[in-house]
């Protein structure tokens, strides 16, 4: 016969309720009783009944992860698998599934609809998205990440993006720039609107002009990074340093300046958003902002598991703080090597 709760509790010497808590994820365990449990747990080769648990609680032990793009690019963002990390491990600890949907055309509420899932998380969700206030309209339990500034209600997980750029122009205008420009992401996220916000407020906080050709919009691809570079540095008089929405796209900016000639950081200094995997292993390492995204995807997932076991969310609108992790692709214009 497999091994019961019963069977835990009896070895570590505590109660039911207390191996059931710990093996929930739920609070009122202390840290040493909880490990001790974990411990037992793995050992005697302890599977919880999901299924089981699942009837018992009247809902699917599952959460639904929603990313509203292709499985392609979210496959090949890092942006995803670093969220989806943090993601993981809360709802492992909690004994939960994952279920994903992709393309923006599914419904968001399906999941739940469907009882394959007990509430969704939403992965770069677009700005005023009508499949997001579909759900909210049936009652979806959902969290997102980023936030929309349409929907205050709905549970969120954010950075601090403006503040992020400001950094960003910071440190490019201490290194001496002064022709900064930035290569954003599509009008409808709430990245691109924030970072933007941001980069005017930093170019006019260091007293730096910002002429309309140093804005473009891109996709988030590293093709449009790409694309993105070759049009800056096409420029009667380009750019000394490119913010760029991400790394990601960061990377495809790297390959057109080599490609052009262009001298990285030399000719032009780069920085991307996020730090992401091999963020530090470009030629040269990418000067970028660190964003914390397993942090997010545990709160994000915390939150969530909350809702749906109706118990009280202190905080639904976390903004976790970002670092400015200087590498290689910044220097001050026209340093050599």
């Amino acid at each position: 016969m497999p091994p019961t709760i019963k069977d835990i509790a009896r070895e570590a010497g505590v109660s039911i309720a207390t191996v059931s808590r710990t093996l929930n994820g739920e609070d009122g365990v202390g840290a040493e009783t909880r490990e001790r449990i974990q411990a037992i747990a793995r050992r005697m080769n302890y599977f919880p009944n999901l299924s089981a648990r699942g009837l018992v609680a009247g809902k699917p032990n599952a959460i639904g992860i929603v990313i509203p793009r292709t499985s392609e690019f979210a496959f090949s963002n890092p942006y995803y698998s670093e969220i989806l990390k943090g993601i993981e491990k809360k709802t492992r600890e909690c004994g939960h599934f994952l279920v994903f949907s992709f393309a923006e055309e599914d419904c968001y509420a399906r999941m739940v609809q469907h009882q394959l899932a007990a509430g969704v998380i939403v992965l770069a969700n677009r700005m005023n998205d009508p499949q997001v206030e579909e759900a909210r309209r049936m009652k979806v339990p959902m969290v997102l990440i980023p936030g929309d500034s349409g929907q205050p209600g709905i549970p969120s997980v954010d950075v601090d993006n403006a503040d992020s750029a400001v950094r960003a122009v910071d440190h490019l205008a201490a290194l001496g720039h002064r022709r900064i420009a930035f290569l954003n992401g599509p009008a409808n996220s709430k990245y691109s609107l924030e970072r933007f916000t941001g980069f005017r407020k930093g170019m006019k906080k260091n007293r730096l002009p910002f002429p309309e050709e140093t804005v473009m919009k891109s996709d988030f691809t590293q093709q449009g990074g790409y694309e993105g570079m070759k049009k800056f540095l096409s420029l009667k008089n380009p750019p000394t340093a490119l913010l760029v929405i991400n790394d990601y796209s960061a990377m495809g900016a790297l390959r057109a300046a080599k490609e052009m000639g262009f001298r990285i950081p030399g000719d032009v200094s780069l920085i991307g958003f996020g730090d992401v995997p091999f963020s530090s292993m470009t030629d040269p390492p990418l000067t970028t902002i660190r964003e914390p995204f397993q942090e997010m995807g545990l709160e994000a997932a915390g939150i969530l598991l909350k809702i749906v076991q109706g118990k009280r969310v202190s905080c639904r609108h976390p903004v976790l703080p970002v670092q400015l992790v200087v590498r290689g692709s910044t220097a001050s214009p026209g340093k050599k090597g």
